[in-house]
């Protein structure tokens, strides 16, 4: 699993891609329970990066911090995922979700924060491991 995590992040293009920003819907399971909540978002085509409209433009520094910096040994742990091991520390909360496009439904999850914004989790990875240190 993480060495398919490392593949996506170096095989894919460190740019950020053009997003589509719309008031739409979030959907989690939490003890069995659905539930539906109405959000604005933002999402690339290929609805693999998600984005609070404070997000979106790699500006809230909730999320993205240059002075930051993580070793990658400090997230890796053999039960866990890295990059919710990385919205831990940066004192968010990983949740599992789906978001709505026109009428289907996208999986996926994000990093959210105290103040309300978010990111998927995949993003803070990536902004952290291209860091120069």
């Amino acid at each position: 699993m993480l060495s398919s995590i490392l593949f996506i992040l170096i095989s894919s293009s460190f740019a950020q891609s053009e997003l589509r920003c719309v008031d739409g819907s979030f959907r989690s399971t939490t003890n069995g329970i659905v539930s539906t909540t109405k959000a604005h978002y933002c999402f690339n085509s290929d609805k693999n990066q998600l984005y609070s409209k404070e997000c979106k433009d790699l500006k809230c520094t909730t999320a993205f911090n240059d002075r930051k910096f993580f070793k990658f040994s400090e997230l890796h742990d053999e039960n866990s995922n890295p990059a919710f091991n990385l919205c831990r520390k940066l004192d968010g909360k990983p949740e599992l979700l789906e978001f709505k496009v026109g009428n289907e439904w996208f999986a996926l999850d994000r990093c959210q924060f105290k103040d309300g914004s978010f990111v998927s989790t995949s993003e803070l990875l990536k902004f952290y491991l291209q860091k120069k240190r």
